[in-house]
């Protein structure tokens, strides 16, 4: 039986001793973002283990965990955003 999306969680745990940071995530795109960074940084990104539900565990330094607002645009900037999307969507026709 596998698990319910309100079971599917994201953990990530840290402590203010240690630089690591485990994180332990059902999400697809999270883990092949971080399947990716051990690829890239083996030194720094390791995959500690998976389980039978899709569940997977990382660790990374703790300072790579970070929370970020999302960006406000100017109204300058959408409507330059809107123009370049607008000329993409007419190229592809």
């Amino acid at each position: 039986m596998g698990l319910t999306k309100y079971e599917q969680e994201t953990i990530i745990n840290f402590n203010e001793k240690e630089r690591l940071a485990s994180v332990y995530t059902h999400n697809q795109g999270l883990q092949n973002t971080l399947l990716s960074l051990c690829e890239s940084h083996p030194a720094q990104v390791k995959h500690k283990s998976g389980d039978r539900y899709g569940g997977m565990t990382f660790e990374l330094p703790k300072k790579w965990v970070k929370i970020v607002p999302p960006r406000v645009l100017s109204e300058a900037q959408k409507k330059v955003l809107e123009d370049m999307n607008r000329r993409n969507q007419e190229r592809r026709k």
